[in-house]
């Protein structure tokens, strides 16, 4: 267990110690102490692996758009991944969100249940548990940044992305770039909590497919103050909405997301 997960464990239990005691007969300002946001310049990634056919999906979704009212879609990017077994009916054929690149990363975090989430490729948490997740990660130093910028041309139906990386450690930074294309406001069927299915659904930062030709993203490495930039092309495929779209860039490794950040297709 890493240093990094030893600590989110200890915030973890530390919550669930106030719960313990928040019966006692004690005055609310007395035992309450307001923790103001940190500042918003490290950006933290949400995972959210859901399904269609997920009932308590759309409950994660509503914490997801609650840490985002707090603290903003700039520093909480999230990406809901359609994948797993309420990825597809009953009979077992795709959903409509559903996407076999999807389904190969909740394989690989060896997931069994869904709503589940990783916070920055590193935590694998419930949906309960995000914010303790979230505020952590939030509070970390990023080791790079990340801008990216979008051309979209409309004859062509074509997609550049450029994304420009800075070396920020004092050390060399080694990890992978992943370029993702997302959609906001997709109309389509849900399955809900109370067993109802809800036809009108809005699902939103839905993973549409990996911009970068290996899944699991291009090779990077920079050192203090360096400037890389890559560019891709993305063809758009005919059912995406270009002006509800957007592309999450974020450079990872083994010890979690080093930043994130997240543009739109057209503005």
């Amino acid at each position: 267990m890493t240093d990094a997960m030893k600590k989110i464990y200890l915030l973890l239990l530390a919550v669930a110690g106030m719960l313990l005691t928040a019966c006692d007969d004690v005055d609310l300002d007395k035992r309450v102490t307001f923790i103001e946001p940190p500042q918003a310049n490290r950006a933290v990634l949400i995972q959210d692996f859901t399904g269609q056919r997920c009932v308590n999906c759309p409950k994660a979704a509503e914490e997801i758009h609650r840490l985002q009212e707090e603290f903003g879609d700039t520093a909480v990017i999230a990406v809901a991944i359609h994948s797993g077994p309420f990825g597809k009916s009953t009979k077992g054929e795709p959903t409509p969100l559903y996407t076999t690149t999807g389904d190969e990363y909740f394989n690989h975090w060896g997931l069994q249940s869904q709503p589940i989430g990783v916070i920055d490729w590193l935590y694998v948490l419930e949906y309960s548990d995000w914010s303790a997740g979230v505020m952590y990660e939030l509070q970390q130093d990023p080791t790079v940044s990340i801008s990216v910028n979008n051309t979209y041309d409309e004859a062509s139906g074509n997609l550049d992305v450029t994304v420009d990386v800075i070396g920020l450690a004092d050390n060399t930074v080694s990890g992978k770039l992943q370029v993702w294309l997302i959609e906001d406001s997709i109309i389509d069927y849900q399955l809900m909590p109370d067993g109802s299915t809800n036809n009108e659904y809005v699902h939103n930062h839905v993973f549409r497919t990996c911009v970068t030709s290996d899944i699991w993203g291009d090779a990077m490495t920079l050192k203090h103050g360096e400037v890389k930039q890559a560019t891709y092309t993305q063809a758009m495929d005919a059912k995406w909405v270009p002006s509800r779209c957007s592309i999450v860039a974020f450079l990872y490794d083994d010890e979690g997301t080093k930043q994130v950040a997240k543009s739109k297709v057209t503005e």
